[in-house]
């Protein structure tokens, strides 16, 4: 059992702080092939060890990052199918826009061109069928084939991938072949090898974390009243790179419905706003009032700070300053139930979740969860109170957990990366009072910072000074 620090209501303070700098970046980090083949290889000796044949990964728009993550390209707005051997050979179908890509592509491997995979009706009189590119791509009578899609089901032998595919790969296998649901092998809390983050993965998601919360930056110094939520919304800028999910500024009563885009309506002063935004590797989420303090709120929100921002922001504390390699998902939940109880604040989610190319890959934070954290985890603080219909409170951003070893390679490969690292540590420390563990590593320029009164510049909650 882990002996936990506890941060109190008492022990946190509204007060003036020095604003963290903006990061300067310089070229976007590439992950190498090597780390691909790499993966191709821990893959293989699962499907070993589990007497699969192959592999089948089914990829699209939304759910590519199966697919990304061994053959290294996005597959955009069409469909691709992936065919790992447990021997390490592999095979891509592409459809007619993605099928150039292959000159990209981070693993050897044959592609063929299968013109279904496209968008509805492009033309499909060059390339082959999805059955024939199977038979291509090895398939056989017999096979045990391990399927990939992007749901954990109870049972293996539930699938999301499309079933036009499934019916092909059972027309090939026949009766004596087997299909098996894997997917989480590679995407399951605790087990899946997508939860593990190479040093080189972490780079470049930790640039797309500076991009993301000096986004968050510019709103926190530029945001006012009679601002409409689209001029907000062009502060949080991707820089032509690609989002995870969709950008969400929303004001006053917008805020109520949760996941919307920016609209063009003037944000009030006292109003609630929610900014949430996110790229490939990296969110981050914030909700507070448009006002200088509380005399700006509706009457029915002036206990803000007092029922629900510091209670909240104690237990974000804590759970920074806790976290750590070989906590388990269940005491995690308990610690955050115990100081932070769902039954007194409406919290339903995870109060925590992995995050990778998607930002939420899975979550081992749930009662009873015996995975453990690793070195290598990505977490994100994903709390989110439902009090007595208040405006949420949310200060979400993410932490990576990196062991000696792994943080001697940040340090020696990514020397800027780990002197960011660094500066945020001390700006937690000195700035907020969070004194968090040597082997958790703040991602986010923003990482902590939570002002309920976004016109009061320059002040959040901090943990008072021992």
């Amino acid at each position: 059992m882990l002996d936990f620090k506890i941060t109190s209501v008492s022990d946190v303070v509204y007060d003036k702080i020095n604003m963290p700098s903006y990061s300067t970046l310089e070229d976007i980090p590439e992950v190498p092939s090597a780390i691909y083949q790499r993966r191709v290889e821990k893959f293989t000796t699962i499907l070993k060890q589990q007497g699969i044949d192959m592999a089948l990964i089914y990829g699209d728009r939304e759910h590519f990052q199966n697919f990304e993550y061994f053959f290294g390209i996005d597959i955009w707005f069409e469909e691709a199918i992936g065919i790992i051997h447990n021997d390490g050979r592999c095979f891509a179908l592409l459809g007619n826009e993605c099928y150039p890509l292959k000159s990209l592509m981070k693993i050897n491997a044959i592609v063929y061109l299968c013109p279904v995979l496209s968008l509805p009706g492009q033309p499909q009189d060059e390339g082959i069928s999805v059955i024939e590119g199977l038979k291509k791509s090895g398939l056989k009578k017999g096979n045990i084939i391990g399927c990939v899609g992007w749901k954990h089901f109870p049972n293996s032998d539930i699938f999301d991938t499309p079933e036009y595919i499934l019916q092909d790969m059972r027309t090939i296998i026949g009766t004596s072949g087997k299909i098996i649901n894997i997917t989480k092998s590679l995407s399951g809390p605790g087990i899946g090898l997508r939860n593990y983050i190479e040093p080189e993965q972490a780079a470049l998601f930790e640039y797309s974390s500076c991009v993301i919360s000096d986004g968050m930056l510019d709103v926190f110094h530029n945001v006012k009243p009679d601002m409409r939520e689209l001029d907000i919304a062009a502060y949080l800028n991707p820089k032509g790179l690609p989002l995870s999910c969709f950008t969400n500024v929303s004001s006053g009563y917008r805020t109520k419905t949760g996941l919307v885009s920016p609209s063009s309506k003037k944000i009030g002063l006292g109003e609630p706003i929610t900014l949430c935004w996110a790229m490939r590797g990296a969110l981050s989420c914030r909700s507070a009032f448009v006002a200088h303090d509380s005399k700006d709120l509706p009457l029915a929100d002036r206990d803000y700070m007092d029922s629900l921002v510091k209670p909240y922001f104690a237990t974000a504390v804590t759970w920074l300053e806790n976290m750590r390699i070989g906590m388990s998902g269940e005491e995690l939940y308990n610690l955050v139930s115990t100081i932070f109880p769902k039954e007194a604040y409406g919290w339903t989610l995870n109060p925590g979740h992995f995050l990778s190319m998607e930002e939420w890959i899975n979550s081992p934070v749930f009662e009873g969860s015996k995975y453990v954290f690793e070195s290598g985890n990505a977490l994100q603080l994903d709390i989110i109170p439902n009090y007595r219909g208040h405006l949420t409170c949310n200060i979400e951003d993410g932490i990576l957990l990196a062991d000696e070893s792994y943080r001697k390679k940040l340090e020696e490969e990514y020397p800027k990366m780990w002197r960011r690292i660094l500066q945020r540590k001390k700006f937690l420390k000195e700035e907020l009072g969070i004194k968090i563990r040597d082997e958790v590593l703040p991602l986010y320029d923003t990482q902590g910072i939570l002002n309920p009164y976004l016109l009061n510049k320059g002040y959040a909650m901090k943990k008072r000074s021992n």
